[in-house]
């Protein structure tokens, strides 16, 4: 597997730009630059299990989801620690780590989310990098398996 570096300058700058607009479109709570960021026929599931696909579905729901009062309760405690790697010249897997402080919950409260993402993002024939499957969860403090 070649690590990231070797892709070439202009496809680092690609992969930047569509995670920098995905991070500033949530930190915004706007979901209208999105439509650059996924691939149409993109697949996508939160921590809760809503899954979504293709590039409108996924924008029409995060655009209620940014409207919504206890999404927007929530506070990045930092930004998130991110690695990348390179499946092929056309392929990226991110991985991406977290912390929300403060979301609020449905019927009152609010919760702490250690949050872990992993994204697939594809080289298109116009050069950009656009994400074609995400995954999210959050971490649980309930175990099932002992060791």
């Amino acid at each position: 597997m070649a690590d990231f570096t070797t892709l070439p300058h202009a496809d680092q700058e690609a992969i930047g730009k569509t995670l920098l607009t995905l991070l500033k479109s949530f930190d915004d709570r706007d979901a209208e630059p999105l439509l650059t960021v996924y691939s149409d026929d993109a697949d996508w599931v939160n921590a809760f299990g809503t899954v979504k696909r293709g590039r409108a579905d996924i924008v029409a729901y995060l655009t209620g989801l940014f409207r919504d009062e206890n999404f927007n309760r929530g506070e990045l405690a930092g930004p998130p620690e991110t690695s990348f790697k390179l499946l092929t010249p056309e392929v990226v897997v991110v991985s991406a780590h977290l912390v929300v402080k403060g979301q609020g919950v449905v019927g009152g409260g609010t919760m702490d989310r250690d949050n872990y993402s992993v994204r697939v993002l594809q080289r298109h024939p116009d050069g950009t990098w656009l994400i074609v499957s995400e995954m999210f969860q959050d971490a649980n403090t309930e175990a099932t398996y002992e060791h």
